[in-house]
């Protein structure tokens, strides 16, 4: 499938190492924190499921799970038998401070470690005051355009690669939930001149978005509406509906209302498409991936999930037919059916 009008832009190389640049001092935070609150001396002693671990620090399941994710994804951690997690000989060698090879590792801002530290203690329902896209509804129009235009650049270069996934070909009429911007129904859109778009999402950010639209010149293939996606109802008449980026930013029950709003509302043999960068199975990489769980930690209320964790929750809402494939750079595109 290529282009049909070449309005879209698409670049030439995917955006990865531009990601792993960017989490960098999320890395170099997590690492510090690890040695500050003594973890790699605790699991030298003995090795510990995440729970076990979360439990020991008092904190939230999730918390234990972002730090180790991303100290395992580094390399200084390792899984081992019956879930538990065990230091590696790289980490034994280099963070154990009884070795006589040990480096203390320091944060690249200290800004962005306090704000680790504090969201590691913090429990979900604590009010940070730092939550962006969990909390969008609540800013003032510079601040949700400030956001907007953050993830319009974040998203813009994966849009291209969504748009070209051969589902699309199946779809007439696409839900856009929470859809930001629009820059991945503006990508469909254009890809895909049979579908016709709805982005769902705040009244300033469709104003937002409607902007976008317009500089594509899609506006007769993409409309808006206002809502917000836990309060209002969805429109119906969709045989697909799109979230992008969103399930992440959520806690699993949160993502299971979404799951099972996009349930009653499809068409009978309807898709639910997700956008997101998968944890693999073993929740230990890829790095890039465990360091957008730990910034998950800071700034919303959820985590990068497993395909086995999307999977599980699309079931239990009642999808059928699971599947994913790479889209682009670290994303998938994760599918499933309504019966």
């Amino acid at each position: 499938m290529s282009p049909t009008s070449g309005r879209f832009p698409v670049p030439p190389v995917d955006d990865r190492p531009l990601y792993d640049l960017r989490q960098s001092k999320t890395l170099a935070s997590v690492l510090t924190l690890a040695q500050e609150i003594g973890l790699f001396e605790y699991l030298a002693e003995r090795p510990a499921t995440r729970r076990e671990l979360a439990r020991h620090y008092q904190v939230i399941p999730r918390a234990a799970e972002a730090i180790v994710a991303v100290a395992a994804a580094a390399g200084y951690l390792q899984n081992c038998a019956a879930e538990k997690i065990a230091l590696t000989d790289l980490g034994r060698t280099y963070l154990l401070r009884a070795s006589p090879f040990y480096s203390e590792i320091e944060p690249d801002s200290e800004t962005h470690y306090e704000l680790l530290k504090e969201a590691f203690y913090r429990g979900d329902d604590e009010d940070s005051g730092k939550r962006l896209a969990v909390e969008l509804g609540d800013k003032s129009e510079a601040e949700i355009k400030d956001f907007i235009d953050l993830m319009h650049r974040l998203t813009l270069p994966a849009a291209g690669g969504l748009a070209r996934q051969h589902i699309f070909e199946r779809i007439g009429k696409l839900l856009d939930v929470a859809a930001g911007s629009g820059s991945l129904a503006a990508a469909i859109a254009d890809y895909n001149p049979h579908i016709r778009c709805t982005l769902l999402d705040f009244a300033p950010v469709c104003a937002l978005a409607r902007k976008n639209i317009a500089s594509f010149g899609l506006e007769e293939q993409i409309s808006t509406v206002a809502a917000d996606m836990f309060c209002d109802p969805w429109p119906a008449g969709h045989d697909a509906l799109l979230f992008g980026n969103i399930f992440h930013d959520w806690d699993v029950e949160s993502c299971l209302q979404l799951a099972r709003n996009a349930y009653e509302v499809l068409e009978p043999g309807g898709y639910i498409l997700l956008h997101e960068m998968p944890l693999n199975e073993s929740r230990d990489g890829p790095l890039c991936v465990a360091c957008f769980s730990a910034s998950m930690l800071i700034f919303e209320k959820g985590k990068q999930y497993t395909l086995s964790e999307f999977e599980a929750l699309l079931s239990q809402a009642g999808f059928v037919d699971f599947h994913s494939v790479p889209s682009y750079g670290y994303y998938h595109l994760i599918s499933a059916r309504r019966m």
